[in-house]
């Protein structure tokens, strides 16, 4: 038998094409926020602890309304938990005792407020639905 050596059209280049990275969750999420920042909107440090303890930093965000704030802390609960339990990894045992706060970056003196889960809308619930439908049906498909 003869080998033969498979190739596509034209020509072999020596050097291989480098893939273009796509920007990863925390990079996109950093861009966000610098554009958010540089537009004016309100600036808030996020903390996070185990209920009757000391607050401890989880990160920053800029949000269109003052007032949504705990609403957008509760919409990017994985990622806050999942950063804050990265920089306390003793987070990870108390998961389901932890509370998130906020101050205005620029009032670094106020106490920190407790974010409050607001009530869910019905375009909350829908979203919500939706969400779980789509990570079972992926379930159902993931290769194990």
């Amino acid at each position: 038998m003869s080998e033969t050596k498979a190739s596509g059209f034209g020509q072999v280049s020596g050097q291989p094409k480098k893939k273009k990275k796509a920007p990863n969750k925390r990079e996109a999420a950093a861009s966000k926020y610098d554009e958010m920042k540089s537009k004016g909107l309100p600036e808030f440090n996020i903390f996070i602890r185990i209920k009757g303890k000391e607050w401890v930093p989880a990160g920053s965000m800029a949000v269109e309304r003052s007032n949504k704030i705990s609403q957008a802390i509760f919409q990017q609960e994985a990622e806050l938990l999942k950063s804050a339990i990265r920089l306390y990894p003793i987070l990870r045992k108390f998961k389901d005792n932890l509370e998130y706060g906020y101050r205005l970056k620029e009032f670094p003196d106020e106490e920190v407020t407790v974010a409050v889960l607001p009530d869910p809308t019905i375009g909350d619930r829908v979203k919500y639905a939706f969400a779980k439908a789509k990570e079972y049906f992926n379930s159902l498909t993931k290769k194990k």
